[in-house]
């Protein structure tokens, strides 16, 4: 009866490990997601391509 009672254990253990793996990796591809869209917002603003046209312009022209 031993035995039965540290595979159960042992079991319990790794489905436990896994569990804590998978949820580690969701919290990765979150956290990685939420870089993504914090980097696309500050490299591509949304915004008037033509003013920055104009300033580059004005600028080429003094």
């Amino acid at each position: 009866m031993l035995k039965i009672s540290e595979i159960d254990l042992g079991s319990a253990l790794l489905s436990t490990f896994i569990l804590i793996g998978f949820i580690a990796t969701a919290f990765v591809f979150i956290r990685l997601t939420i870089i993504g869209i914090n980097y696309v917002k500050a490299n591509f603003p949304k915004g008037d391509k033509k003013n920055k046209n104009e300033k580059k312009n004005e600028s080429k022209k003094n």
